[in-house]
């Protein structure tokens, strides 16, 4: 049987001319792609959306032995097929001429449903470099990998790595830098980065000038490891052979032809649209309805199957030359191994969750609650200081240093020192591996409320901030579980409501309300969720998703991690609150806040029983929600009096609870409707400020029931 066409893919005149090096990170969800994207390119990294798409998109920059790379993470995807817009994306992108290289990230730990992912990308025929990554967790399992025969078998470089750890990590560059450039791998066994950094240094400026060199990737013939049997791969010879008729009109679309006749056989799509396009081509459409019933009449399963069956069978033959087993090794219970069945435990591991989640809360209030009063201290005696030297009734003082450094010392000691913290212990767990045991743990509570264990992942993430944690709610299954676990991570009190809670509540008040508005929060959670379970068609599938050993934490990625997050907040969010913070000065001096005040006194004052003064507050909020508490130490400063002065005990409680409860910030709903619809972003935006109101007036006249006896 002859092979497809070869394909053949030109080093982009961007890599040659202007030493520009393109490489996309693919592999499956959770195997350290963002790991090694992290550690390539730091803190020098955009996030923004593919064009036109909802599905994120990180692009990062370095710089390596005198090559600039641009490296694009792509989206964690199990398969080349075109079940959801991941797939789709990351197969276009990987096909097209802005990419130079692919790093396929494997974990070393799941070599066989890995492989099925990178046997599609082999069919792709463009160049790679294979990353096996957590190789330590691999040799604690006295586990041998062959990587000299693993390169022999794919006749592509393949570099052991251990992403948490940096290791390998830059040899994956060197690689690509002797694939794109130079056009031949060298085994990992003989590289040295010194004696590559010479040569390059030597033959950069041949490389940069010889026009000769203007050659092309010739892609190493791998048929013995992709042959099908023997019934399918002749059905696949025959579409090839169909297919070569018109290589003029497929090559643009640069997929080899061996993938086409593939993917058709399978139903996908997107190629089937392309085969129907040119009328010419279109007969082989039902030449492959012929070829798929009588494939699944003789092997009496569906065609997706039947493929993915021989693709396992070539996978195991490959995983039994290259891994063995340690001889003589005494087998050892690794201390991952006894935490994790600590923290899976049908009891315990409800208890440590309990603990973990009380853990969060206390770390993120101690840390917080002291360094917010040491700001607190320093902001009153420097307040103490200018007030001496340039009087109380100064203009400026009262609209720059009241409104503009006040609002920047309150969003320091009453905002940023309690979201640092709790940025620390998410990542912390995130980059440990807990919160796939935590939705192992939620799985049957969540299957009540119409979801599956999967959505405690971004409900977690929610502590730190709804928008990313509602956008990770892409990873549910159906459209139906999204906007469920969408709607639920929404009412997740975030960093930012939390800060409001334990700023107000917890220091005027008390960490028992802490608490218990925490718990209300989690009362309505369950509401909604119940509510949305009866109402929205469908039902829930089953839990799905693999849990990874425990590892010990990369500090450094946690800390790079913990910035990206923070600086969200000074960058976008502080310069809203020092403007918001000199306005409302303005606003306040010349008595401009009373017709909005008077406007919501209804709802804020007879049904709330706060102050009217909290009305705008509220507006503010939907900004941001940490403007609340700053905007009102403001006024209490600006009114010389403190937020005890300002609100009561119980009116804190009655403001803190609304604000938990009440339309997420502007951002969320814009990020809901993006990922749903407007109409499905408006109804939970109306829902969740109805029983934010009708929740917090329940309680505020349940107390003056009370009381008045």
């Amino acid at each position: 049987m002859s092979n497809s066409i070869s394909k053949k893919r030109k080093i982009s005149k961007k890599a040659k001319y202007k030493d520009i090096i393109n490489i996309a990170l693919a592999g499956n969800a959770n195997v350290g792609k963002s790991v090694i994207f992290n550690q390539l390119t730091g803190l020098s990294q955009t996030i923004g959306n593919w064009p036109g798409k909802t599905v994120e998109k990180m692009e990062g920059h370095l710089n390596f032995l005198g090559y600039h790379f641009n490296i694009v993470d792509l989206p964690g995807i199990y398969s080349l097929s075109t079940y959801s817009l991941e797939e789709i994306i990351s197969r276009a992108y990987i096909v097209s001429e802005e990419v130079d290289i692919i790093i396929n990230v494997i974990d070393a730990t799941n070599l066989e449903r890995n492989l099925f992912f990178t046997f599609q990308l082999l069919e792709l025929k463009v160049p790679m470099i294979l990353a096996i990554n957590q190789m330590d967790i691999f040799y604690k399992r006295n586990l041998i990998l062959n990587f000299k025969k693993l390169e022999d078998i794919f006749k592509l470089p393949v570099i052991p790595v251990v992403a948490v750890h940096g290791k390998g990590v830059h040899k994956l560059l060197e690689e690509a830098i002797e694939l794109v450039v130079y056009k031949h791998p060298t085994s990992h066994y003989i590289q040295n980065s010194k004696k590559i950094h010479e040569q390059l240094s030597h033959d950069d400026k041949k490389v940069k000038n010889d026009l000769s060199i203007k050659k092309t990737f010739q892609f190493p013939d791998l048929s013995s490891i992709l042959k099908c049997g023997k019934e399918v791969e002749t059905k696949v010879y025959e579409l090839i052979r169909n297919v070569d008729k018109f290589s003029n009109y497929f090559s643009k679309f640069n997929y080899p032809s061996r993938f086409l006749a593939i993917k058709i056989l399978e139903r996908d799509e997107e190629i089937e649209k392309l085969f129907k396009a040119n009328q010419e081509t279109s007969y082989i459409i039902d030449l492959v309805e012929k070829y798929r019933k009588e494939l699944e009449e003789y092997h009496g399963e569906d065609i997706s199957t039947i493929i993915s069956s021989e693709i396992y069978t070539n996978i195991h033959k490959i995983i039994e030359e290259v891994v063995n087993v340690k001889t003589h090794v005494e087998k050892k219970l690794f201390w991952a191994d006894k935490i994790d069945h600590l923290t899976t435990h049908s009891f315990w591991g409800y208890v440590i969750l309990a603990l973990i989640l009380f853990g969060i809360y206390f770390f993120t209030f101690l840390i917080g609650d002291f360094f917010g009063g040491v700001i607190e201290d320093m902001f009153e005696a420097l307040n103490n200081f200018i007030y001496e030297v340039y009087g109380d009734d100064n203009l400026g003082v009262k609209i720059f240093w009241e409104g503009g450094l006040g609002g920047l010392f309150g969003a320091v000691g009453g905002v940023l020192v309690y979201v640092i913290p709790f940025f620390l212990i998410i990542e912390i767990l995130q980059d440990s591996g807990y919160l796939p045991r935590a939705a192992y743990l939620m799985d049957r509570f969540m299957h009540s409320l119409g979801v599956h264990g999967k959505t405690i992942i971004p409900m977690i993430l929610g502590f730190g901030c709804n928008v990313p944690a509602c956008t990770g709610c892409r990873i549910m299954e159906t459209e139906r579980e999204k906007k469920i676990s969408i709607a639920l991570t929404s009412l997740v009190p975030c960093a930012a409501v939390m800060t409001v809670v334990l700023g107000l509540v917890g220091r005027y008040v008390g960490i028992t309300w802490v608490l218990i508005l925490f718990v209300i929060n989690f009362i309505v959670i369950i509401i909604v969720g119940k509510i949305l379970n009866k109402i929205l068609p469908g039902q829930c599938t089953e839990l799905i998703m693999e849990m990874h050993e425990y590892r010990v934490p990369n500090y450094s990625v946690i800390l790079k991690q913990t910035w990206v997050r923070t600086k969200e907040f000074i960058y976008k969010a502080m310069p809203i609150i020092i403007i918001s913070g000199i306005i409302l000065e303005i606003l306040f001096m010349f008595r401009l806040l009373d017709p909005v005040n008077s406007l919501l006194s209804p709802i804020t004052v007879y049904w709330l029983g706060l102050p009217a003064i909290t009305g705008i507050f509220l507006i503010y909020g939907i900004l941001r929600k940490e403007l609340t508490l700053v905007l009102l130490a403001l006024l209490a400063n600006s009114m010389g009096t403190t937020l005890l002065g300002l609100l009561t005990p119980f009116q804190m409680i009655i403001f803190s609870l609304v604000t938990m409860l009440y339309i997420p910030c502007f951002a969320t709903v814009v990020l809901i409707a993006k990922e749903t619809n407007w109409k499905f972003a408006l109804k939970i935006t109306l829902l969740e400020i109805g029983m934010a109101l009708l929740i917090g007036g329940i309680i505020n006249w349940g107390f003056i029931f009370l009381t008045s006896f």
